[in-house]
């Protein structure tokens, strides 16, 4: 009698724990499909089809790293920026991002990385095993073809532009996925996201409604919401920032540049 008993309990507690990771499958795929999560891949998708001058498209890549620093679930993340440059780039661009992936994931595993204050939005320093993976790819690729030393300089600079844009993300993702949450973000992430947005939208460069540009449309209207919001000093910051970043991305003129600062003198008006 005691022995079915035993069995009996020995079931119930085994259909006990399968209910608890049943629970556990269905709170994680809820989280990995939360709204917060769906607006960073739909931003991460248009962003990583962003390059600079058709070479460099550091963009996926540094989102990806970014993920990985905050422990945001970053598998589905991946997947959508490799979908996002194998249909912009092609195929060579999208094997370069999977191999600098999994060497930077390599290097994460070999030489554990340093923990930061879990207050602190880089809460992994990701950052040299990035720089090293992308600088080691693109400078691997010199050897297929003839070596020349600005192949090994435009390597060097991806790396740099990489590593330096993943910074600047590892702030960025936090705001969005904290866009449920009653947070005060600081200035640099505002700004951050700000820029992300910005370079998402760049990915629409070649729209244009009556002759006028769907990219600066966005990107001015988040310049005057920051200075609004934030006041003048944000808004010249920001203005500043997203004018450099962008002209540089879609090669406009310098004019484009005192257009974004000047907007902060309209945000001031306005409040």
């Amino acid at each position: 009698m005691f022995q079915n008993i035993a069995q009996e309990y020995d079931q119930y507690e085994i259909q006990d724990v399968e209910q608890k990771n049943n629970n556990t499958k269905k709170i994680e795929i809820k989280k990995l499909l939360s709204i917060q999560n769906i607006i960073l891949y739909v931003v991460s998708f248009f962003a990583s089809m962003v390059s600079f001058e058709g070479e460099i498209a550091p963009f996926g890549l540094a989102i990806f790293a970014a993920a990985c620093s905050n422990g945001i679930p970053s598998g589905i993340l991946f997947l959508v920026n490799g979908g996002a440059i194998l249909f912009k780039f092609g195929i060579n661009s999208f094997l370069t991002y999977l191999l600098t992936s999994l060497i930077f994931i390599a290097g994460i595993l070999i030489v554990k990385p340093k923990t930061i204050d879990e207050n602190r939005n880089e809460k992994k320093k990701l950052g040299l095993s990035l720089f090293v993976a992308t600088t080691l790819v693109q400078i691997g690729k010199m050897f297929s073809g003839v070596f020349l030393i600005y192949d090994l300089l435009v390597g060097v600079i991806t790396g740099i532009i990489t590593y330096i844009f993943y910074k600047i993300f590892s702030n960025s993702v936090n705001v969005i996925m904290g866009l449920k949450d009653k947070k005060v973000f600081s200035i640099e992430e505002v700004i951050g996201a700000s820029l992300l947005l910005s370079i998402a939208v760049s990915a629409f460069s070649g729209v244009k409604i009556f002759d006028l540009s769907i990219t600066n449309i966005f990107s001015i209207m988040f310049v005057l919401i920051l200075g609004w919001k934030n006041g003048m000093l944000v808004g010249a910051t920001s203005g500043i920032t997203i004018g450099v970043v962008l002209g540089i991305i879609n090669s406009t003129e310098p004019i484009l540049l005192a257009a974004y600062a000047l907007s902060r003198n309209v945000c001031r008006n306005i409040k």
